[in-house]
């Protein structure tokens, strides 16, 4: 029958905060998916340490910023507020992808990001090859991938980290689980931490579900890790969440496998 909707029937977990689950969640009832919101990944605010706060004073010093995520741009950008009245004049912003420039535009600053949305992106772009002798101020979480700021430090450049924020299971996530009344069919996996969250809760089945990765290195994870199904999405915005699905769906996947 034609003219129905693509996702039309498939229970799909968005593991997303409550306050950022809204855009994703309403494009995939939009093709026909039923949302289960359960949020996977908290995240508390840590105060700024003297280093911090001295690297931000020097905002003005540094020969670009990177801003990993976006909960690391909001947070940021609210830091940077604090000790400056207006972004510093003609200091460039990178963002990892295009929901982090976002919340960079709407505060007019004009960020560039990478195709590929993580930290090999993030390397690739023109921006970070020519780094030797530069200062870069790196916004992020508590305990990220040391990936980037070691790629640049071995390029030359000097990198201070700025952490905003730790990540967690929310405290409620284990009896929202429990309270479901079926599984889901796809679980939406973001990040390796939400991975990580998910198979505390989901224990022996967490592999059970088609997994739906947010870029080709956790997708490696998933499927190191003994999962049969795993799909990688092509960015970390609605469509592209969307999109991995009704071509896993248009590729002959018509039912739950």
């Amino acid at each position: 029958m034609t003219g129905l909707p693509p996702l039309r029937g498939l229970r799909v977990l968005n593991p997303r905060q409550a306050s950022q689950a809204g855009g994703l969640s309403r494009a995939l009832a939009a093709a026909g998916a039923e949302v289960i919101e359960l949020p996977l990944l908290a995240v508390e605010p840590l105060p700024l340490s003297p280093e911090s706060r001295a690297c931000l004073l020097d905002l003005d010093r540094y020969q670009g910023t990177i801003f990993v995520s976006a909960n690391a741009a909001r947070l940021g950008l609210d830091a940077v507020a604090g000790f400056w009245p207006q972004w510093p004049f003609r200091l460039p912003a990178c963002a990892v992808g295009e929901a982090t420039r976002q919340v960079l535009a709407a505060a007019g600053l004009d960020a560039v990001s990478p195709a590929r949305e993580d930290s090999e992106g993030l390397l690739d772009l023109p921006a970070l090859q020519a780094v030797d002798g530069q200062r870069w101020l790196l916004f992020r979480g508590d305990g990220g991938r040391e990936l980037l700021p070691g790629a640049l430090r071995a390029r030359g450049a000097r990198v201070d980290v700025l952490p905003l924020y730790r990540r967690m299971l929310p405290p409620g996530a284990e009896a929202q689980w429990l309270a479901l009344p079926a599984p889901p069919d796809a679980v939406l996996i973001t990040s390796v931490l939400v991975w990580r969250h998910w198979q505390r809760l989901a224990g022996a089945q967490a592999s059970a579900p088609l997994l739906v990765a947010v870029s080709e290195r956790v997708a490696g994870l998933l499927r190191e890790a003994g999962a049969p199904r795993v799909l990688c999405a092509t960015g970390a915005y609605p469509a592209a969440w969307v999109e991995a699905l009704c071509h896993w769906r248009g590729a002959g996947a018509h039912g739950i496998q």
